[in-house]
């Protein structure tokens, strides 16, 4: 499952000159491995896949190639997949993406869950901000060399410094995404756009460090 979920990792999708190696090497294994394991492993796919097709449907693209795009890897994916409802509904959200750029419609972006609030700019710059902050407060306190954090390292140590508790839940994951407990709440962490997510209610929206802090005082979920 590791050596998977880099394989899946390090895949490049494109609208165009596709090569399938890595691809092939994860599609083998589909018989062979549980299918909410597979499924983890093609989240990160479709994350990728639906936001390359995103940008396409952007750039004024031939919506006929589209089609043969979206049916061409459809037809890759083996029966096992096929049948399952997640990655049914996975393959939809390419195609009502499909449908709005066809009717003129403005195409919505996709996130870890369609439901997603997203963050106007200014509360992005002040997350930047704010995280900037915490990794100063723990190069100060940890004597740091001065190499850059991590996203996931700068959000444990501002659990630290709140004496918070701070760790992944195993076995659970969101769209391709670890699940990890920040107090009372659950939080994503997107380490490549450095954002992360807070679980309110049913929705994921885009939350700041103070923010998780607020959430987790506000909540009277006890840690599970």
């Amino acid at each position: 499952m590791p050596k998977l979920l880099t394989v899946m990792h390090e895949f490049q999708i494109h609208a165009a000159n596709q090569k399938l190696d890595q691809f092939y090497w994860v599609w083998t294994w589909v018989t062979a491995i549980p299918i909410h394991h597979m499924i983890h492993i093609m989240d990160i796919f479709f994350n990728k896949w639906q936001e390359v097709l995103y940008h396409w449907l952007c750039s004024s693209a031939n919506f006929e190639e589209v089609r043969k795009w979206y049916s061409g890897w459809k037809d890759l994916l083996p029966p096992e997949l096929l049948a399952n409802q997640h990655i049914f509904h996975r393959l939809n959200v390419g195609l009502d993406m499909m449908n709005q750029a066809v009717d003129g419609m403005e195409v919505v972006q996709p996130g870890l869950r369609e439901n997603i609030s997203y963050p106007k700019v200014c509360e992005q710059t002040q997350f930047e901000k704010a995280a900037a902050q915490a990794q100063e407060r723990a190069s100060q306190l940890q004597g740091s060399s001065g190499l850059e954090m991590s996203l996931k390292e700068v959000i444990e140590v501002h659990a630290q410094q709140n004496c918070l508790l701070f760790k992944p839940k195993a076995g659970r994951m969101q769209d391709g995404y670890q699940i990890y407990g920040f107090g009372n709440i659950n939080v994503v962490i997107d380490s490549l756009n450095r954002k992360v997510f807070a679980q309110i209610d049913d929705r994921w929206s885009l939350a700041s460090l103070e923010q998780l802090l607020e959430l987790h005082n506000r909540s009277g979920i006890k840690q599970h």
